[in-house]
C-alpha cells in the first residue's frame, strides 16, 4: 500500500493534483499488470471522471511502469536530493499552518 503512505507523507507539500496522482497511481499502475494476477486492468476507469485521471495515466505510462524494467536507464538516488529538499522545504498546508492562521486572525 505504498501509494497511501506516500500520499500521506507528501500531502502537505504538493498540489492537490499531485497528491491525487500519488494516492491513486497504484490502481493506475495496475493497467500494466493486473490482468496477470487476476484483477481488472481497467480498474483505473472507475476514476475517469476525475480531473486528474489523465495526468495520473500519463505519469504511470511515462515513469512508473518503466521502473519495473531492469534495463531502464534511471538516475542515481542522490541526483534527486536537491529536488526532494525543495519539495519538503515549503509546505502548502499542514496542521501547524492551520494553527498559525487561526492565531493570526484572533
Amino acid at each position: 500500500n505504498h501509494p497511501d503512505i506516500a500520499a500521506a507523507i507528501l500531502h502537505p507539500f504538493v498540489s492537490e493534483a499531485n497528491h491525487w496522482m500519488v494516492k491513486h497511481h497504484g490502481i493506475f499502475q495496475g493497467y500494466y499488470f493486473f490482468e496477470h494476477v487476476g484483477l481488472d486492468k481497467n480498474m483505473r476507469d472507475d476514476y475517469r471522471d476525475s480531473d486528474h485521471w489523465h495526468a495520473c495515466a500519463e505519469f504511470c505510462a511515462k515513469y512508473d511502469q518503466n521502473s519495473f524494467d531492469p534495463d531502464y536507464d534511471n538516475m542515481e538516488l542522490n541526483e534527486f536530493r536537491d529536488m526532494v529538499q525543495s519539495v519538503f522545504k515549503n509546505p502548502k498546508r499542514s496542521i501547524a499552518m492551520a494553527y498559525q492562521n487561526d492565531t493570526d486572525s484572533s
